[in-house]
C-alpha cells in the first residue's frame, strides 16, 4: 500500500529531503523530474543519507561519503554496499511510497 508523504511542491527538482512514514525515514530526492526514495540510514554508520550531497543519482552520507545510487540502493562507494529502495508515485499534487514488492 502507498503512504502519503508530502506535497509535490515541497521537493524542487535537485532537491533532497527526510520524511519519517510509517515507522521509518526515508530519503527522498527528485532527479530530471522524478521523485527517488531509499532508506535514510546509512549502512556503515548510520549517517542521515538525506542530508548528505545530492550529485546526479548519487547520494552522499554526510559522515563519510559513502553514496548510493537512488535509482537501485547500491553503493557507488564502497561496492558491495546497498540501501532498500521504495516504489515512488506523485498524484495529484503529492508524494506517494511503499516498500518495492520481494521477488
Amino acid at each position: 500500500m502507498f503512504v502519503p508523504l508530502l506535497a509535490s511542491s515541497e521537493l524542487k527538482e535537485g532537491e533532497r529531503t527526510v520524511v519519517h512514514a510509517e515507522g521509518r525515514d526515508l530519503a527522498l530526492a527528485r532527479v530530471h523530474g522524478v521523485v527517488y526514495a531509499i532508506d535514510n540510514v546509512c549502512p556503515h554508520r548510520n549517517g542521515e543519507l538525506g542530508r548528505g550531497d545530492l550529485q546526479g543519482y548519487h547520494l552522499y552520507c554526510p559522515l563519510h561519503a559513502w553514496s548510493f545510487d537512488l535509482r537501485d540502493g547500491k553503493a557507488f562507494f564502497p561496492q558491495g554496499a546497498k540501501v532498500e529502495c521504495f516504489e515512488v508515485k506523485e498524484e495529484d499534487g503529492r508524494i506517494f511510497a511503499r516498500r518495492k514488492p520481494q521477488g
